[in-house]
């Protein structure tokens, strides 16, 4: 590994750079195809910008004295492609930051800098198109690009410049879980499908719901339990994100751990896979097993709780959107409820998905009864604790057997019910939505409430016509 410091215009002028132990550092800079697109927006330019008209200003005023201003450090791979003459430098980390810089080069008719690093990505291209407009109608500072010093690290194996890149914290867009597994298992399948893998990776987007997701269901378990950090704190988040599908990772194959229905008819047996895909709690090797098991669970998310296109579901999403989500019962109880969701239809299919919604609402929103205050997101994590239903879904053999499982759940009901609460809107729209007899404000909440409500959702799936009962 190789450290230097120099400035941004001696890196994208490419011009020679000694690091220590005077190694020369040379070569034109490149953005491999499998690096996340060029993603920053109005803010992060504005914040950069601000930083260096603050910089500049006062440089001008002292006369160019004083110490350079300091952009982080961006990490290169060095190599030599089969049939050139020359180096490449391949961006690991520092790309947005760079190619901001450029732009600011590119407007203050720097042109030679701002040719010094190029883009492929389509979306990478419409995003600095879209920054150079906005900043065509900024007031730019006079930057002198000699006086915008970074830390350069420089690696000849590709993986000790991913090493480095996992355990920074740069300036820009601040590393999160994902960007941290991504570069760690692309570097572990092999290069010739690094880029297929991280276009893959890239069109899923935000990943944050689904790893939210993942993560309850490998932590939150009565044999080992875990527990997880609240998301006011990105920075232990985010560790225990990157601890979970990075660092205890195996190596081997990609492998789906499935249950397997076995039949004894006549001396012989027929095998029925009994779910497809992967199993939530399953161990994870790196590279290819990784990957794949996240999309598994990202498409699935897609496909049962975002997307409205599958006919077979309409009644499930009817029931989702009147009532898990608008039903005031707390954010932190919606993500558990989606958490037991996925688990729930990685495990069984989505046949009988509206049953099992119903009584998985039942359960995962009694904190909303039991408690006299406000749901808390240590709440919803205790709760888990204390009634393991994420525990029950996954030892279920089949759906029937969750179901008795789940309806045969008791909890204590808070009869308190303040007309202006949260609690009180929560109780009328569960009531409003099964058609049970409405709390009146100023009552107290019946201790026959659960009951009740068991009773309206046998009565509501009972009438369900028979094309939807068969799918529930």
């Amino acid at each position: 590994m190789v450290v230097a410091s120099t400035s941004v215009a001696q890196l994208l002028g490419l011009e020679p750079i000694l690091g220590n132990g005077d190694t020369l550092i040379e070569g034109r800079l490149n953005i491999p195809e499998y690096q996340r697109p060029y993603r920053w927006r109005t803010k992060h330019l504005k914040h950069l910008l601000n930083d260096l008209e603050e910089y500049f200003s006062q440089t001008l005023h002292e006369n160019a004295s004083g110490h350079d201003f300091y952009l982080g450090s961006v990490i290169l791979h060095q190599t030599r492609m089969p049939g050139r003459r020359k180096d490449q430098l391949n961006v690991i980390d520092g790309q947005q930051r760079l190619i901001s810089m450029a732009l600011f080069a590119y407007l203050l008719g720097e042109r030679r800098l701002a040719n010094g690093i190029s883009l492929s990505s389509p979306e990478s291209q419409a995003r600095a198109h879209k920054n150079l407009e906005w900043l065509k109608q900024q007031s730019l500072p006079a930057i002198d690009f000699s006086r915008v010093n970074i830390t350069l690290v420089v690696t000849r194996r590709e993986d000790d410049a991913y090493r480095f890149f996992e355990t920074q914290n740069t300036g820009g867009v601040r590393l999160d879980g994902a960007a941290i597994l991504k570069a760690h298992h692309l570097r572990m399948v092999p290069r010739d499908e690094q880029d297929t893998y991280a276009r893959r990776w890239e069109s899923w987007g935000e990943l944050s719901h689904v790893l939210d997701a993942v993560m309850k269901s490998r932590h939150w378990q009565t044999l080992h339990w875990r527990h997880l950090s609240s998301h006011r704190l990105p920075v232990p988040v985010r560790e225990e994100i990157v601890s979970e599908f990075a660092e205890r990772t195996g190596r081997g194959e990609d492998i789906a751990y499935r249950t397997v229905n076995i039949s004894h008819s006549l001396g012989q047996q027929i095998q029925h896979m009994a779910s497809q895909g992967y199993a939530m709690r399953q161990p994870i090797n790196g590279g290819a097993n990784a990957i794949h098991y996240l999309d598994y669970f990202q498409q699935l998310r897609n496909s049962v709780l975002l997307s409205r296109n599958d006919s077979s579901l309409v009644s499930f999403h009817r029931f989702y959107d009147s009532l898990v989500i608008k039903a005031n019962g707390s954010e932190f109880l919606r993500r558990l409820f989606d958490c037991a969701v996925l688990l729930y239809v990685s495990q069984f299919g989505h046949r009988q998905l509206l049953e099992a919604g119903y009584w998985l609402f039942r359960v995962v929103f009694a904190p909303r009864l039991i408690n006299e205050k406000a749901v808390r997101e240590s709440s919803a994590q205790s709760f888990v604790k204390d009634h393991p239903m994420l525990d029950w879904i996954a030892a279920s053999y089949t759906h029937e057997v969750l179901m008795e499982t789940l309806k045969n759940f008791k909890y204590p009901i808070a009869n308190r019910l303040d007309a202006n609460s949260v609690k009180y809107k929560f109780v009328r729209t569960v009531q409003a939505y099964f058609s049970m007899s409405p709390v009146e404000p100023g009552d107290a909440l019946s201790d026959t409430f659960d009951d009740e409500l068991k009773g309206a959702i046998r009565c509501q799936l009972k009438a369900l016509p028979m094309s939807q009962a068969a799918i529930r």
